[in-house]
Order: C-alpha cells, then sequence, then structure tokens
C-alpha cells in the first residue's frame, strides 16, 4: 500500500509539473477533481487549483472548502447560515498524498493557459489566500469551493466562461442536491424536505458550476481567445490518478414517495388504532406510539420554522413543506398525557391545522405561485393527517354507527 502511494504521489507530481503547453513558461496550473467522499459535506465532490512555479520550485494547492469543527462559534455559525468558509494554499505534494489515501477518485485537468493569464491567476489565487482575504461567507449553491474556482477561471478568460455556460439548460438546484446525496437515504429525504421553491427553479451551464466535476467538464469542452490572441482549450486532457470504487453519482436521485406513502398509512392506521387502549400497558404503549407519531411531524416543522425564520439558510426559504408539517401539531403531546375530557376531539383539531396546511400546499403548487417537489412529503401526510384530524375522527364515529360490533372504540362524550 505504502509503496503504490508513493509511486502515484511520483506519477502525480510528474504530471502536475509537465502539464502545459508552453515549456518555456515558468508557470504552470493545474485544475484538480477529488470525487465524493464519506461524510456528507463530502458528497459533491472537491475542487481546487495547482501552481506550480518551475523557477522557485514552488508548487502550491489552493482551493476553497476549508472549515474547522473547532472553530470559534462553528455550530452557532452553521445553525444559523453563517457559515465562514477560508481559502488556503498547501503543498501540492501534501494534498496528493492525502487524497490518495481515500477511496476517491482523483484527476487532474492541465489547464491550458497563455502567459498572461497564468501570471493573472497566480496573483489572484495568491491575493484569496492572504489573511485579510481568505474568509468569505460560505453558500451551498451560489458561493462555494467550486463557485470562486469558476469565477476566478472566468475571470481570467474575461467573461468568455460564463457566456460559454449561462445559455445551457439544466435541472434545478434540488435536482443536483439530491443526485449527490444519493448515499445515504437519510440525507436525501432530509434536504429535499428542508431546501425551499426557490431551488425548484431552472439553472444554467454557469450554475451547475457549484458542482466541482461540472467546473471541469466545462472546462474540457470551453474554447477562449487568449490575452495574445490565440484560441485554447482551458483543458483538453485529464489525467486520473486514482479511480474510487464508489458507485457513480446516479442521473436521477431516488424515488421517494412509495416509502414515504406506506410510512403514512402505517402511521395513520396506529393513530387511529391506538386511539381506546384498554389495560393500562395497551395505554402506555398507544401513547409513546401517537407521541412519536406527532414527533416525527412535529420537529421536522419547528426545524424548518426556525430555519426560515430567524436564519440566514436563504436555501429554505419559501418552504411549502412548513405548511403540513407545521409545529403547532406538537401541542398535541400535552394534551396526550394531561387528562382532558375530550382529549381525541382535542387532538383531532389539532391535526386539522396540518390537514388546512396540507391542502393549501397543494393549492399552491397546482396554481403554480410555488413551484416545489414535495410529493414526497404529501404521500407521507396524507393518509396520515386525514386519520388524526377531524375528518378521520368522523370517520371512526361512522364506522361505529354503522358497525356496532366495533365497540372497541370510545364514544365522544
Amino acid at each position: 500500500m505504502g509503496f503504490r502511494i508513493h509511486f502515484s504521489l511520483i506519477l502525480a507530481l510528474y504530471v502536475i509539473s509537465s502539464a502545459s503547453l508552453f515549456p518555456d513558461e515558468s508557470l504552470k496550473a493545474n485544475l484538480i477533481i477529488v470525487g465524493p467522499g464519506d461524510p456528507i459535506y463530502t458528497y459533491w465532490g472537491h475542487i481546487g487549483i495547482s501552481i506550480e512555479n518551475t523557477e522557485s520550485g514552488e508548487n502550491l494547492f489552493y482551493d476553497f472548502g476549508n472549515f474547522s469543527f473547532y472553530s470559534n462559534n462553528f455550530y452557532k455559525d452553521f445553525a444559523m447560515g453563517r457559515m465562514m468558509y477560508l481559502g488556503l494554499a498547501t503543498p501540492t505534494d501534501r494534498f496528493i498524498n492525502y487524497s490518495m489515501t481515500e477511496d476517491r477518485t482523483l484527476t487532474v485537468y492541465p489547464l491550458n493557459l497563455g502567459h498572461e493569464e497564468l501570471v493573472e491567476l497566480d496573483e489572484t489565487l495568491r491575493w484569496w489566500v492572504r489573511p485579510e482575504n481568505r474568509e468569505y461567507l460560505y453558500d451551498y449553491f451560489l458561493n462555494n469551493c467550486a463557485t470562486i474556482i469558476r469565477d476566478i477561471l472566468n475571470d481570467i478568460t474575461d467573461g468568455q466562461l460564463k457566456a460559454f455556460s449561462e445559455n445551457d439548460p439544466y435541472l434545478s438546484f434540488r435536482h443536483y442536491a439530491r443526485t449527490g446525496s444519493d448515499p445515504s437515504f437519510f440525507a436525501e429525504l432530509m434536504l429535499d424536505y428542508l431546501l425551499g421553491s426557490n431551488l425548484d427553479k431552472p439553472i444554467n451551464g454557469w450554475n451547475l458550476m457549484f458542482l466541482p466535476q461540472a467546473v471541469a467538464d466545462y472546462a474540457g469542452n470551453f474554447k477562449y481567445i487568449g490575452k495574445d490572441g490565440k484560441t485554447r482549450i482551458l483543458t483538453d486532457k485529464s489525467i486520473v490518478l486514482k479511480s474510487s470504487t464508489r458507485p457513480p453519482v446516479p442521473e436521477e436521485p431516488r424515488t421517494l414517495w412509495p416509502t414515504m406513502l406506506l410510512i403514512g398509512i402505517l402511521a395513520g392506521l396506529l393513530w387511529r388504532l391506538s386511539s381506546t387502549p384498554g389495560k393500562r400497558a395497551a395505554k402506555i404503549a398507544a401513547g409513546i406510539s401517537r407521541a412519536l407519531i406527532i414527533l416525527l411531524i412535529g420537529i421536522p416543522g419547528l426545524v424548518l420554522s426556525f430555519l426560515t425564520t430567524f436564519t440566514d439558510h436563504a436555501s429554505a426559504y419559501r418552504n411549502i413543506n412548513l405548511l403540513p408539517t407545521f409545529p403547532t401539531v406538537l401541542i398535541g403531546l400535552i394534551v396526550l398525557f394531561i387528562p382532558f375530557r375530550k382529549k381525541e376531539l382535542i387532538l383531532s383539531w389539532i391535526w386539522t391545522v396540518n390537514l388546512t396546511g396540507l391542502l393549501l400546499a397543494v393549492f399552491l403548487r397546482i396554481s403554480g405561485i410555488y413551484i416545489q417537489d414535495a410529493y414526497a412529503f404529501w404521500a407521507l401526510l396524507t393518509p396520515l393527517t386525514l386519520a388524526a384530524s377531524r375528518p378521520g375522527l368522523w370517520f371512526e364515529e361512522g364506522l361505529r354507527k354503522h358497525y356496532p360490533g366495533l365497540g372497541k372504540f370510545r364514544q365522544l362524550s
């Protein structure tokens, strides 16, 4: 293993040091892409640029995806959507060596740049990593490690990259956020719930370059006219230094609604069947099951309410998922464990608020006021809110009236 890493490192450094179409230039640049990793924040990959100065022997890797869990106020800033990231420069061989130890695809794309572009790129990257400049306010889609690289490449080509890419139609930020989160069902479900309707708008190729691999893909097809008047392809080769054993990123996100519909049906049935427990043990079990159902809906609604009201998480704004999961349902926890004369009736009206929110969300989507993919959560919430709300109680009462044998259901009094 050590020999393989050592050999790959030598190969990588050779590629990086010889990756210029202009051998008389002292500066040589490479776009380096690292594929998805295990932690959720690496699901969408990583990107950076290496600059080698053959005269001084300096070879630095510049990237903008740096943060620390141990920095001051990290968790508070994360919760409030005010994450400060860093641009840093590290020795390229150190970065390559570390990346080779991970199960992640590592690819080098030599950049074909004229002398003036190389000098400008070097100066720009050095400016970015100065202590007074290196911090920036991170945004998942609009200002991340890939978009900064994209913007730098666009600047040194005098805006030609943006002009080349901004008319190419693509799907939505939600689509690519979900396909990238494919390694984890829970992560994909969480993102799908928390992302608001602004993320469902169609995007273009310029926007798509929030993904590291998209930057490399565009660079491989992008012809630009340099300051010396020559036309070049930004990169015309790729050198894979290591291939991951991970499955490729899927073209389409997983289909969530069948699973969610099944969960919703089971939760709705459990809610109604646990309305009239008999013995003490049954009452405790019924109370716990109902409390878990309330928490299943109320906690996500509480989190989403917080994000959309008190934080700078713009990606969560204008989110119709809040309507059917409105956290008023958590009031049901009080009703469950405090004796009330008409407990079932009170609980049904609490759930009716969420059913009303669901109907309003459907109306907003159908009317086109909000364009948001929320179907998976409607599949979950339709059977549950119908069963737990006032219509569900009316249906139960009707069954008792027409089928007296169902006397186990409690009469309202």
